[in-house]
């Protein structure tokens, strides 16, 4: 009786997972949408470029919930997606220590989702999840550093959302990246240069895009990976290269883009999803991962 009913708990949850996260990009698109317009309204560029963080918050917070002690590894997304946002929003106000306020976060993000360990004896248990989680966060605002990124943003969540779709993994995690797609279509309309005011066109994306995307893209991707790749145990299976597609899908699209120019940005972007999602479906048919 007593595992009867631990299985029926866990199925329980499984399911109620799933409906949140089937209707978290709803909420999402309602929140981006209505902070964009908002902005708009008030003229505040500041509101305008939080409309994609305050998206990712709001879906995987109806997801996944704001849990300040988590119990599964996915509920600690949320958190990390508010804490990125408001680091954003402070260096964006500022004006000032964006390149230090991306390293902290890195750490902090590494530290968080690998369990938040509070003793040496545990921290050295996870140390090199806790290294790879940062140096995916370093990597990803990076390649979000270059200027015209705003629509790689969107193509490195659609080329996750897609991979992870074709490499057929539960439906919490494909839920969790169509919530990251809608704030990477939020960004979009983000203003450039809204961190010192006195950027040209064309200026690289403020701080309160690049940090929530470049934190949920990398967090993500790297919770997925621990939860269920092989990269941790020496191989490489469909779900670590569909991790790895909005690499591919950030470096080919502004390459697509300037091939596609009646297109424009979103034809790149869309362009490069696709390129990333093939490869990643390719391998697996191919067999050359599994």
């Amino acid at each position: 009786m007593p595992l009867r009913m631990m299985t029926f708990g866990f199925w329980e949850r499984e399911v109620l997972l799933a409906w949140q996260a089937g209707r978290a990009p709803i909420v999402a698109a309602v929140v981006a949408l209505a902070a964009w317009l908002l902005g708009r309204l008030l003229g505040s560029t500041r509101l305008q470029a939080a409309a994609g963080g305050l998206a990712l918050c709001a879906g995987w917070g109806v997801a996944l919930g704001l849990a300040i002690a988590p119990h599964m590894p996915a509920e600690r997304l949320p958190m990390l997606a508010a804490v990125a946002l408001a680091a954003g929003l402070a260096v964006d106000l500022s004006g000032r220590a964006a390149g230090l306020a991306g390293f902290v976060l890195a750490l902090a993000s590494g530290w968080w989702l690998a369990g938040a360990p509070r003793s040496d004896a545990a921290a050295g248990l996870v140390l090199p999840e806790m290294a790879c989680l940062a140096l995916a966060v370093l990597l990803a605002l990076r390649v979000l550093r270059a200027p015209r990124s705003r629509w790689s943003c969107a193509a490195a969540a659609l080329a996750l959302w897609g991979a992870l779709a074709v490499a057929r993994v539960p439906g919490v995690w494909t839920g969790l990246a169509l919530v990251l797609l809608v704030a990477g279509l939020g960004s979009v309309g983000a203003p450039r240069g809204t961190a010192a005011g006195r950027l040209p066109a064309p200026a690289r994306l403020p701080m309160t895009v690049r940090l929530p995307m470049a934190a949920g893209l990398a967090g993500l991707a790297g919770l997925v990976v621990l939860a269920l790749g092989r990269l941790g145990r020496g191989g490489v299976s469909r779900v670590d290269l569909a991790a790895l597609a909005p690499l591919l899908a950030i470096w080919a699209t502004p390459r697509l883009a300037a091939r596609l120019p009646w297109f424009g940005g979103a034809g790149g972007a869309l362009a490069a999803a696709a390129l990333a999602v093939a490869v990643a479906w390719g391998a697996g048919r191919l067999g050359l991962v599994h």
